[in-house]
């Protein structure tokens, strides 16, 4: 029996590789299929997407042109005549070909981040692929669609829902988390909490070597695609936060910044800016790490953020986490509204 990961961010992986560990998997019988994101320990072994490695050029998308029945032979060459179980995120494309493969005898779900937490879902959540066509037909031949058809999806591979609430009853799949509040509409018999020893030597290499102990940490991003807002209120904010978060005792003298990746001119940086305008000290933090490993490698920190998942998993592996949402001079509604203990484990500052 193989066990099949598909992976495609650090914290898809965290949990695959907590599952793992929580199975006793062996190392032989694992693999990793991963999307758009490079796994950084060696022990397994890992094989691109399909849509990576078959699917990404034009002579690529001729050669294999029915997809699903190209994916299935890709994934048998590596699976070797074997059977095997799944452990997916969501059901996007990719995975609805996962675990309908003639191979896959039982599909698991693992978390995957904001979706996990959702404590309801809407049409739209459950279509989510398909989110940017209208409920009816405008009469207008719909070209992707067709191509979608064309190149092997059919009907019935194409109406599986996209949200793991729509599997929850699904006899033999289990739903695998590092926080009890994931997956909230799943059966309590049907959850598996996982975790990982800080002492995991893959754990240590995945947070860059890196860790802070009663530190304070300021995640940069004001997140704006969850709230539609300029950055202008994202930096009226965190002028407000800094003397609260000084009142509280949260901010002293110093300051850790997470910056966005990418970032090379920090002298333009406008969070660093307004926190040295403040005569803060700021030290710049690494990005050669998976965040979430080092909050598990840390301790006793105090994380600052806006609307992320980051704060998130910041208070399940043990820290103080805080959001200056509440201090946005305009607060429209967003997702983490909908995000089960969200506001219940980041204190929302407010004047």
């Amino acid at each position: 029996m193989k066990h099949v990961f598909s992976v495609h961010s650090p914290i898809t992986f965290l949990v695959a590789y907590a599952t793992i560990k929580h199975l006793q998997l062996k190392v032989k019988d694992v693999i990793f299929l991963s999307a758009t994101y490079k796994i950084l320990i060696n022990d397994y072994k890992v094989i691109p997407s399909f849509a990576e490695s078959r699917n990404s050029t034009l002579f690529q998308k001729i050669r294999y042109f029915n997809v699903p029945k190209s994916f299935d032979n890709y994934l048998a060459s590596h699976i070797q005549g074997e059977v095997f179980t799944a452990y997916v995120d969501l059901i996007s494309y990719a995975q609805k070909i996962l675990i309908t493969h003639k191979q896959c005898q039982v599909f698991h779900f693992i978390e995957e981040g904001n979706s996990t937490y959702q404590a309801n879902d809407d049409l739209e959540d459950i279509t989510w692929h398909e989110r940017q066509h209208a409920w009816r037909s405008s009469g207008v031949l719909d070209f992707k669609s067709l191509i979608r058809v064309i190149r092997g999806y059919n009907l019935r591979l194409l109406s599986l829902p996209y949200i793991y609430s729509a599997y929850s009853n699904m006899e033999y799949s289990k739903f695998f988390s590092f926080s009890k509040n994931a997956y909230f509409n799943v059966n309590p018999n049907k959850r598996i909490l996982v975790q990982l020893p800080k002492e995991d030597a893959n754990i240590k290499k995945l947070a860059g070597g890196h860790f802070l102990n009663e530190a304070t940490i300021w995640l940069d991003g004001s997140n704006a695609r969850y709230t539609g807002l300029e950055e202008a209120y994202y930096y009226g904010a965190i002028k407000k936060a800094i003397p609260l978060l000084k009142d509280k005792g949260i901010i002293k003298d110093k300051v850790h910044a997470k910056l966005r990746p990418g970032i090379k001119n920090i002298s333009n940086n406008k969070l660093v800016s307004i926190l040295r305008e403040n005569d803060i000290e700021v030290e710049v933090m690494q990005n050669d790490m998976i965040i979430e490993a080092f909050f598990m490698q840390s301790k006793n920190c105090k994380i600052i953020g806006v609307l992320t998942s980051v704060l998130e998993y910041a208070h399940v592996f043990g820290h103080e986490a805080y959001s200056i949402y509440g201090l946005f001079e305009k607060q429209p509604p967003t997702f983490f509204d909908r995000m089960t203990g969200f506001w219940e484990n980041i204190e929302n500052l407010k004047e």
